[in-house]
């Protein structure tokens, strides 16, 4: 590993960016001086884009009314997605010059994948990095000399050079032909059979060129040169890896010399929410040398069901009678619809507009069709409302990664993406930090989900709301670029609900202008910038805890509150979402917020050998077996910020973590609260904003310690949205007759089948005791029949089958035998220390916490006791910690049957004492005992800030599934208010563990020190042992952020309070 490379990683994260800024030699005011527009177009602000189209609307052109009715593949688009030519070189003077020429030969070229990044196929180096630029800062250059350990510092801005031919269809000629790139980054020259056609930057928009004039019969050879950087870069500072290329879909489309340009199709709906009028501006254009005459513009309204909407046809008909030579023009009409299916996120409705454009004969020029809801968006009262309703956003930040593919996410991976989303009560996606493909949005439209469109604009290294790129003029042409190309691009996608201007970018007269230019284009969605307040229609408040919202709210009664990002899902996270969910449903002007984010942004990597080169099917989502999961430092890329890309609700392979189970509970749609749990009566409630109950079958089920005796279906249960009522579970009518814990298992379930789900998903589930565990006492019959042994050094304690041996100087029990077998690999004995977790090491838990790390071993003994009676044997020792000079007391009691009792006694010392990280006990037990069988919370990961969505109950895994593989290793596996555990071998017997008191257990196939070194999992261990601790209380994951927010106080364990637990241990034959 580059030695620069680890250093970073050993640091925290601000430290990691305040000492790459200064490595790069640039200070804020050296920043400002040097700003100018001189150079090459792609250093130069001014120079944005040469000879494309005017962003527009990406509308598909067919040559028939019935193709456009099917929409399925049209004649007049031509996809140049494939096997391209390809030559890499490190720096802009190592390019091949003349390559656009045809006579070049690129025969001897590798081939590359479009649409795909470059890095992903083996080609340069991918670099992650959150903040802090790739580059030499020096505005607007990005070739300036860097720190010398930066990967750029040799690779001096990449430039990937792709060639490849096509023909043109006979059928198109006298046609207008345009090549359309969905995106490429950061910067790009376009020349076709060696004529140069342009220039364009702005990666996430697309770059359309007329090349018509450059076509030639039979076939034409398009070259397009890719730099990795420029001045658009700065502006391109996203959390994520940085990747290059062509990479989104790559379209030669045919048009008539006339022909619809662009289209904007608005709806609104009156004043009841129940009739509509449909608007339509038809944007009609003349690229021919002549006068258009007599054109005429037609759209066919056709409602879900495939009927024609009255009067669509005559009301919705525009005729221009004489378009010159180069014109453009824009006629509106309108419809009035009576009482049509709204579009909501709940009931995703969509009609389809098919547009004509006639010619003077009436002869079809084209057909063009478009999928569109009825709905209308509304900020009235500090609240969001659509369609009339209020809705509370429970939202997810989304990057587009695909762990092969890098920036490319394919359609099946998309709506994977989706499913999981909408399955987890997902409403509302932002698009985290730029415009996604535009088939993200029709599903969008398609599933059911809100959008917050986001645009291509971050600037994070200057700082939030910085003037940098904020104030200075140059940088306005683009601010405003960025703005228009997004609202143009996509402003007829009913999904999008609200419009964002960037995500932590600057501040200042440029975005003013960025807002007013977006607001022209389109004034019916709600605009948001959380870096400027005067252009955004919400306040933000940046990852808050739970109590900062709160007060927030209370303190901005009149401003409406929208959280973009929180909930740090870095890791083993996702604590406290329960918390965040009450105060956004008590708050008003709380519109909601945004969880950060959903997929782990990893890269599949080999472990030996070429970092990146898939063979196979590049859409696969799993690893190959000779592959692991890549973050930041793993191509030895300088700068980065490590495994700070691994945010992610669900993994790269979209395996969803524990913590996504946790998300879908608390943002369901369906609440319970116990009302009288002894009667069987629950209040529910409807948080639907547009379905009412009766769409969904409610299952309860009572269970006794785990085992369900009882259960079943309430039937005609209807509540209409946001409305609140008392139910009563039919318990049957001896249910008090049974002993023990009962508990009651509420689920909703889908009737129907949904596009995201089956029937019979579970879309809300709960769970409540009605009556508590009876916690189990050592029993003991008969009479004493332990034989002690003692030594200074050990304590021996024997049974007819049972052999206990104790180490007398530390209290710790070595060795437990039954019948000859023994179960311990490595002894019980204390243990407070847990590893942080990724949301910890930010938040200097190890300097708060640090001191408990060895605090068990460096433990005193002060006193050793033996107490005997009729039928058991007792021994107690007694210590001074180091923490705070408190006093522990183990107290081991053995009874005839040969179950062991352990007991902890933990009293404070005098004077603060720092949080305890965990408050338990360690062992090791053979390998052969590697099923694990409890009663408590379940079957997922669970810690007390994230037990919600694990439900009490019996469950059973092998050690595999048991383990969390986090892609960064770190603290995983725990289980809380266990009652029991059995670990067993493959012939049923093991070792029972049964609660004085709920326990929290955990168990890993290696030891803590192993997890600490360790940076990827394939370099973990697989030892012969399990190592389990056995807990009290553990320190909850935390939920805030992952830079210094902490774990909220009332999942933490004060060590200034007494503690006691315990667990008896018995063998399972």
């Amino acid at each position: 590993m580059n030695p620069l490379n680890a250093a970073f990683r050993s640091l925290p994260v601000f430290l990691v960016l305040s000492l790459m800024m200064i490595l790069s030699g640039m200070g804020e005011h050296a920043l400002h001086a040097q700003q100018n527009t001189e150079g090459p177009d792609w250093e130069n602000p001014s120079v944005i884009n040469i000879n494309t189209e005017p962003p527009r609307t990406e509308l598909t052109p067919y040559a028939s009314f019935e193709q456009a009715q099917k929409e399925g593949a049209s004649s007049l688009v031509r996809s140049l997605n494939g096997k391209w030519r390809f030559n890499w070189s490190p720096t802009p003077e190592e390019r091949p010059i003349d390559f656009y020429t045809p006579s070049f030969d690129v025969s001897s070229w590798n081939h590359i994948q479009v649409p795909g990044n470059w890095q992903t196929q083996g080609f340069g180096k991918a670099i992650y990095t959150n903040i802090t630029y790739p580059f030499a800062v020096d505005t607007p250059k990005v070739t300036s000399e860097p720190h010398v350990q930066y990967t750029s510092f040799e690779l001096r801005n990449p430039v990937g050079s792709y060639r490849r031919t096509f023909s043109i269809p006979n059928h198109w000629d006298g046609k207008q032909v345009y090549l359309h790139f969905g995106g490429v980054k950061s910067a790009m020259y376009v020349w076709v059979n060696g004529e140069k056609v342009g220039y364009s930057q702005g990666s996430f928009t697309p770059a359309e060129f007329d090349i018509t004039e450059y076509l030639q019969e039979g076939e034409n050879t398009l070259a397009v040169e890719v730099y990795r950087w420029s001045d658009g870069s700065y502006l391109e500072d996203q959390d994520m890896w940085r990747l290059s290329g062509i990479f989104r879909d790559v379209d030669l489309i045919a048009r008539n010399q006339t022909h619809l340009h662009d289209s904007f199709l608005k709806t609104d709906l009156d004043e009841n929410y129940e009739d509509a009028t449909l608007e339509i501006d038809y944007t009609l254009r003349n690229t021919g040398s002549g006068n258009a005459r007599n054109y005429k513009i037609e759209t066919l309204v056709y409602d879900p069901e495939g009927n024609l909407l009255q009067n669509s046809e005559s009301g919705l008909r525009a005729e221009v009678g004489r378009l010159a030579a180069g014109e453009i023009t824009t006629v509106t009409r309108s419809l009035q619809v009576e009482s049509p299916e709204l579009w909501t996120d709940e009931t995703p409705t969509l009609y389809q507009a098919v547009i004509r454009v006639l010619d003077g004969k009436d002869n079809l020029i084209e057909a063009i069709p478009w999928q569109f809801g009825f709905r209308e968006v509304e900020k009235k009262n500090q609240r969001l409302f659509v369609n009339g309703q209020e809705v509370k956003v429970k939202g997810m930040n989304r990057h587009e990664h695909h762990p092969h593919m890098g920036r490319y996410v394919d359609r099946a991976t998309m709506i994977k993406d989706i499913k999981l989303m909408k399955q987890a009560n997902i409403n509302l996606v932002r698009t985290a930090h730029y415009p996604n493909r535009t088939e993200f949005y029709r599903l969008a439209d398609q599933y059911g989900l809100y959008v917050m469109d986001e645009a291509n604009q971050e600037s994070h290294h200057f700082g939030h709301g910085n003037e940098m790129m904020g104030v200075p003029p140059m940088w306005k042409k683009a601010h405003v670029d960025r703005g228009v190309s997004m609202v143009e691009r996509d402003k007829n996608y009913s999904s999008i609900i609200m419009w964002s201007m960037g995500n932590e970018g600057g501040a200042g007269p440029n975005l003013r202008a960025m807002r007013e230019a977006m607001e022209a284009i389109d004034d019916t969605r709600i605009i948001y910038y959380h870096e400027q307040s005067d252009v955004s229609d919400m306040l933000d408040v940046d990852y808050p805890y739970p109590e900062t919202l709160k007060e927030a709210a209370e303190n901005n009664p009149n401003e409406s509150i929208l959280v973009r990002e929180y909930a740090h899902m870095m890791g083993n996270s996702g604590g406290n979402m329960k918390e965040y969910m009450e105060v956004i449903y008590d708050k008003p002007n709380v519109m909601g917020a945004a969880v950060w984010d959903l997929v782990d942004q990893a890269l599949a990597k080999k472990k030996t050998g070429r970092p990146l080169h898939y063979a196979g099917d590049p859409t696969r989502l799993t690893l190959n077996d000779n592959e692991t999961w890549a973050y930041g430092g793993d191509f030895g890329d300088v700068p980065n910020d490590g495994n700070f890309s691994l945010n992610g609700l669900v993994g790269a392979d979209r395996v969803p973590h524990p913590h996504y189970y946790e998300l879908k509970y608390a943002y369901q749609d369906v609440w319970f609260e116990g009302e009288d749990l002894q009667q069987g009566r629950v209040e529910l409630i409807n948080r639907y904003d547009f379905t009412n109950l009766d769409q969904f079958e409610f299952r309860w089920q009572l269970s006794q310690n785990g085992q369900s005796f009882a259960g079943g279906v309430i039937d005609d249960l209807r509540l209409e949205p946001h409305e609140r009522a008392v139910i009563d579970v039919p318990y049957p009518a001896n249910w008090q007759d049974r002993e023990g814990e009962i508990t009651l298992e509420l689920s909703v379930h889908l009737k129907e089948d949904k596009q995201w789900a089956e029937s019979g998903f579970a879309v809300a589930e709960d769970q409540f005791v009605v009556r508590e565990y009876d916690y189990p006492e050592l029993g003991a019959t008969g009479e004493n029949e332990i034989e002690m042994e003692e030594t200074d050094s050990r304590i021996s304690l024997t049974l007819p089958d049972v052999e206990l041996t104790f180490d007398r100087t530390n209290g710790s029990l070595t060795s437990y035998r039954v019948k000859g077998e023994e179960y311990l690999e490595h002894a019980l004995e204390p243990y407070f220390w847990k590893l942080p977790n990724d949301n910890q090491k930010g938040s200097q838990y190890i300097q708060r916490l640090g001191a408990w790390k060895y605090a068990a071993q460096n433990r005193t003994l002060k006193d050793v006791s033996v107490n005997e009676s009729d039928s058991r044997l007792e021994l107690v020792f007694d210590f001074t910690l180091p923490v705070g000079n408190a006093d522990y007391q183990l107290r081991y009691v053995l009874s005839n049957e040969g179950a062991l009792q352990v007991q902890a006694d933990y009293q404070p010392g005098e004077g603060e004492t720092p949080l305890i990280p965990k408050f338990g006990m360690r062992l090791a037990l053979s390998k052969d005992y590697d099923t694990i069988e409890w009663y408590g919370r379940g079957p997922i990961e669970n810690y007390q800030d994230r037990k919600h969505a694990s439900h009490l109950g019996i469950y059973q895994l092998a050690l595999d599934e048991f383990v969390v593989p986090y892609i960064a290793p770190q603290d995983n596996a725990n289980r809380t208010d266990t009652r029991w555990i059995v670990f067993k071998n493959s012939s049923g017997k093991g070792l029972k563990v049964k609660g004085l008191q709920a326990l929290s257990f955990r168990a890993w196939p290696y030891m803590e020190q192993d997890l600490e070194r360790a940076e990827h999992n394939h370099e973990l261990p697989d030892s012969d042992f399990i190592n389990v601790n056995l807990d009290l209380k553990v320190h909850g994951v935390g939920g805030v952020n992952s830079w210094g927010k902490r774990t909220l106080p009332q999942y933490t364990i004060d060590g200034n309070q007494p503690y006691n637990y315990g667990f008896i241990l018995e063998p399972v034959e």
